[in-house]
């Protein structure tokens, strides 16, 4: 194992690829009785294209990797969510746009439940009837989702800023696809996604790396798995125009939500998307929270509330960022928005709020290091995208103010729309 130490940190992991392929960390967390295990893969939601190292292609619908998350727990001898609970762990399971994650959490022995999320992460036993019974219950919980109505502003930005892009679909796909996903579409993409040379394992732990790796090691060494042609996500061309710039909608509320949704170009690079991210952050936090005196003011006059908040995101191909709120004052929103947004690129950011934006985020991070599922799972997205750790840690460390400044004047906020949720109409 390799041995990777941060003397700025105070943290320790070890990390290796077993001869399988299955990559393997190992963060020792000593004096914690607590242990944090999880097997990932970076088959999610934009998996709907994907060609293999022959150039072979496979078409999935979209919500296949949620579907067969699902499907993951079943195994005809045993009830594996049962089994945890008896081992005194706690499992879950979770799908997003770009990866899905099994993990459980424990205080007890780690040999068994460890073993046990090493096994049914790498194993399918399913059949037709028990597929069409789980179309039932995913359309179920597709149905509730769409009965929220934060869920579904969400749901209705991202259906009007993409052509292509999986991103107009949910995580979970629609009532079509589910409905048309088959049984022979999930053991393929089982196949093509959960060989060991496509996952990682970490597991975070007070116990003794050495025999920690040695379970690990003893449970792969006993098994064996075809050899196949890797496959990874293929690209969708989307055109740089959003769909809809206005879409309104009804739901049960007693007040309207808005979000203005902007559609920016994603970013090839790993390491640039991770510092773009970073310095938008500084921009959207020293103009849109509360360190502005303004924010007060637009809490006072109700152009925004609680509910207000922003995000953004980058990818290989794709980049949004959104602004939201709960307000009957819209179009002073909308207004709000806008004048800060232009703010930001004319206006330098003060030196001042840079840093203490950059202390608050620095602190943030060393608390992060206290949370056994956060740094497991940045381990992983950093991992995925080819970043090292502590090497995204630094950034912040590493980042001027002029590299803030030059970010934000490249961001192009031409193309947008704008999103209402309304209170049904009497």
């Amino acid at each position: 194992m390799n041995k990777v130490l941060s003397d700025k940190y105070k943290e320790c992991y070890y990390e290796t690829t077993l001869e399988n392929g299955l990559r393997v960390v190992i963060w020792h967390k000593e004096g914690y009785e607590k242990s944090f295990a999880i097997m990932a893969t970076p088959m999610g939601a934009f998996d709907v294209l994907q060609i293999d190292s022959k150039g072979n292609e496979y078409t999935y619908h979209p919500g296949v990797a949620h579907f067969l998350e699902h499907k993951m727990f079943e195994c005809a001898h045993r009830d594996v969510m049962e089994d945890f609970s008896r081992m005194g762990a706690n499992v879950n399971a979770a799908t997003t746009y770009d990866m899905t994650c099994y993990y459980f959490q424990t205080s007890h022995d780690l040999k068994e439940p460890l073993n046990l999320l090493l096994d049914f992460t790498q194993s399918l036993d399913i059949d037709e009837k028990s597929v069409e019974k789980e179309k039932g219950i995913i359309i179920q919980e597709l149905n509730m989702y769409q009965q929220m109505s934060d869920f579904r502003l969400v749901r209705e930005s991202f259906a009007a800023l993409y052509h292509e892009h999986p991103l107009k679909y949910d995580v979970g796909g629609t009532t079509q696809s589910v409905n048309e996903t088959t049984l022979d579409e999930l053991k393929r993409c089982f196949h093509n996604n959960y060989h060991p040379h496509s996952m990682i394992c970490v597991v975070i732990t007070g116990k003794n790396p050495d025999e920690v790796m040695n379970i690990i090691e003893n449970n792969q060494s006993s098994k064996k798995f075809a050899n196949i042609s890797a496959a990874k996500r293929k690209y969708i061309y989307e055109p740089k125009e959003v769909v809809k710039e206005h879409v309104v909608f009804e739901m049960d509320i007693n007040r309207p939500k808005v979000n203005l949704a902007f559609k920016l170009k994603g970013i090839t690079d790993p390491k640039e998307r991770c510092r773009t991210e970073l310095y938008l952050r500084f921009y959207f936090d020293a103009l849109f929270s509360s360190i502005n005196d303004e924010y007060q003011e637009w809490l006072d006059q109700e152009i925004i509330n609680d509910f207000f908040g922003y995000e953004f995101d980058f990818g290989e191909d794709y980049g949004y960022c959104m602004l939201y709120s709960e307000t009957d004052k819209i179009e002073e929103f909308k207004q709000m928005v806008f004048k800060q947004l232009k703010k930001m690129k004319s206006t330098p950011l003060k030196k001042e709020i840079f840093d203490q934006l950059k202390r608050r985020y620095y602190g943030e991070n060393i608390r992060e290091l206290n949370d056994f599922e956060g740094i497991a799972v940045t381990y992983i997205r950093n991992y995925f995208n080819q970043l090292s750790f502590f090497e995204v840690y630094d950034m912040i460390e590493n980042t001027m103010l002029e590299d803030v400044c030059k970010a934000v004047d490249k961001l192009d906020l031409t193309h947008f729309s704008f999103i209402e949720c309304q209170p049904l109409r009497g």
